[in-house]
């Protein structure tokens, strides 16, 4: 019997991206899917398997929430062990979590080969989180599949013994896909009628800073537009603890996390998106509303080169917010080219080359 194909992930955004690969992957391969369980929150993890369609894994890790060094250190030690039980041909992983580097090393520890969806991404600050696992697998990973233009000259830069492949965003497989399941925006949250903000708030750079973060809450209420605040578990925790109680009287409209669905309607029909997530950042690009990211760079470079997106260093200037919210808004009738991470069909050339991969390896 052929060894099987390893697939792993933990997050939310991997969740999602998850589901699509499995079932390109399934069409030549068997595919353990191994949910590390680092997002463990039903609504940004469990719901996603019934929303999306997507089976649940064969093996969870169940690492939950820890500090990074304890988390990945769980997620290193338990795939390990999943990996001698099934003795993959390939482990493949997403993105450029915990979740992603432990998985990955425990693969190239025991001398399995490593894929690497979402390669080649890379930010100015080489201490965040994300940017220290990204480089690192990146570093050693036998196949990278890479989203953009971009991210494959700079692999094929810094690997020369790798196989790069633009594959595109898998990310944009899944939003084509489910668009006709999307519910209205009205139905998503009460305050979701007319112009409306939709913003999500969740980095541990922002929400860990309570200054910071509590700057932030104060420039969004402030809005002349109702904004629309569904809160991620993190953002709740620190909210609860720097301003218990506290009662927003202005645009600000708290909820409780949503579901993907409920995030794109949301997206779609907004008149702005305010956001410091990757992901949320290419949904509104692909869905054609303009978007705000509170950081002071993206990895979604096209996306600002597009005038889809605009930067804004909550450190420095938020007092900017509310004139760029009406620039932006401007943007939605200019539109702009959606292909930069490719068309939807990303899953189809990952599988398309491990299958080749595996051929050529024999195995």
């Amino acid at each position: 019997m052929a060894q099987p194909v390893m697939l792993c992930y933990g997050t939310r955004p991997q969740v999602i991206k998850a589901g699509v690969l499995r079932q390109a992957l399934a069409a030549n391969h068997h595919v353990v899917a191994v949910d590390t369980g680092q997002h463990y929150d039903y609504a940004l993890n469990r719901l996603l398997y019934q929303q999306l369609g997507v089976d649940h894994p064969d093996c969870t890790l169940e690492v939950g929430s820890a500090g990074h060094a304890e988390q990945t250190a769980l997620i290193l030690q338990r795939c390990e062990q999943v990996i001698l039980e099934h003795t993959p041909a390939l482990v493949i992983v997403i993105g450029d979590t915990n979740s992603t580097l432990g998985c990955a090393l425990a693969a190239a520890k025991l001398r399995i080969p490593v894929a690497h969806v979402e390669a080649g991404l890379r930010a100015k600050d080489s201490h965040m989180a994300e940017e220290i696992n990204r480089r690192v697998v990146d570093a050693f990973a036998d196949l990278l599949f890479t989203p953009s233009a971009a991210a494959t000259a700079r692999v094929n830069q810094e690997r020369t013994d790798a196989l790069v492949v633009e594959s595109g965003d898998v990310a944009r497989d899944v939003l084509e896909r489910q668009l006709a399941s999307l519910p209205a925006a009205v139905t998503a949250s009460s305050a979701a009628v007319g112009d409306y903000v939709y913003a999500t708030l969740h980095r541990a750079e922002l929400t860990d800073d309570p200054t910071r973060f509590l700057s932030v809450l104060a420039a969004l209420d402030s809005l002349p537009y109702p904004v629309v605040l569904p809160l991620h578990p993190r953002t709740s925790t620190a909210l609860e603890a720097v301003a218990p109680g506290r009662k927003w009287t202005g645009a600000l409209r708290l909820g409780s996390a949503v579901g993907y669905h409920e995030s794109l309607a949301l997206c779609r029909q907004a008149t702005v998106v305010i956001t410091d997530s990757g992901g949320v950042q290419r949904e509104a690009y692909w869905l054609g509303t303009p978007c705000i990211t509170l950081r002071a760079e993206t990895e979604w470079k096209e996306t600002v080169d597009e005038n889809a997106n605009a930067i804004l260093d909550p450190a420095t200037g938020l007092s900017q917010l509310a004139s760029l919210v009406e620039r932006q808004r401007s943007r939605r009738a200019e539109g702009w080219n959606r292909d930069h991470y490719g068309t939807g069909n990303a899953a189809g050339i990952v599988a398309a080359e491990v299958r080749r991969f595996l051929g050529a390896s024999g195995s």
